[in-house]
């Protein structure tokens, strides 16, 4: 589109319309005349840059849309994971296996420890004892009771331990595997799917569990190997 600027009109105005014309009626009106063709070169100017603007936002918005086109994600069924994990199962076995063997101690010596205390108040209330022997049972029935709340506190505490001991191995391997499928396919994302949370719904394809599983029960039979050929 061919403009003029508001400048080079005024110079050509100047150089081209006589002196006695510019005196005239129609020339008074001349400023508004002006002022109605610089708006038109402004607005002319306005929408040069405003269509370069756009284009160059379209090109943006395409090359955010190719990019957000290759974006790569996959997860993960954090349940499956945790329930097929071979080596992580057999460790969660064993612990809850010590920890129904402590509840099972722990529960027969309270039960002992009830029936004492039963036989001792059965004697007090047929006046078997006298004081100073039940001042004696009371303090050692007493002593009883907190060695064995004692003992209730550091085993729970050992299986505590124990079962952090177990997630944080758990976290490791899971995290080293999926750090290395990461790299090997050029995933940029890994998410965790567990029923319930945020993820409600996903592609099947993008679903990794069984590579994951895989490499995982590997990485477990690798290390329990030697173990087991020395028993044999």
């Amino acid at each position: 589109m061919f403009w003029i600027s508001p400048v080079s009109l005024t110079i050509l105005f100047l150089i081209f319309v006589p002196h006695h014309f510019r005196k005239s009626k129609i020339m008074k009106s001349l400023p508004w005349i002006l002022c109605a063709i610089l708006a038109l070169a402004v607005g002319n100017l306005y929408f040069k840059v405003y269509d370069k603007s756009s284009g160059s936002a379209d090109t943006t918005s395409s090359a955010n849309s190719n990019e957000a086109g290759s974006l790569r994600l996959v997860y993960v069924n954090a349940d499956s994971i945790l329930e097929n994990f071979t080596q992580f199962r057999k460790e969660k076995d064993a612990l809850d296996r010590k920890q129904l063997d402590i509840d099972n101690k722990l529960g027969t010596r309270g039960r002992a420890l009830e029936n004492e205390v039963a036989s001792i108040q059965q004697k007090i209330q047929g006046g078997l004892l006298t004081p100073k022997e039940i001042q004696e049972q009371e303090q050692r029935l007493g002593a009883r009771q907190q060695s064995l709340v004692a003992e209730r506190d550091k085993l729970a505490k050992e299986i505590m331990d124990e079962g952090n001991a177990i997630n944080d191995r758990l976290q490791k391997d899971l995290m080293g595997t999926l750090e290395q499928i990461k790299k090997e396919k050029g995933y940029q994302y890994i998410l965790s799917y567990v029923k319930g949370g945020q993820i409600l719904i996903g592609n099947p394809a993008d679903d990794i569990t069984n590579e994951v599983l895989k490499r995982l029960n590997s990485k477990g039979s690798s290390n329990t190997a030697p173990a087991d050929t020395a028993k044999k």
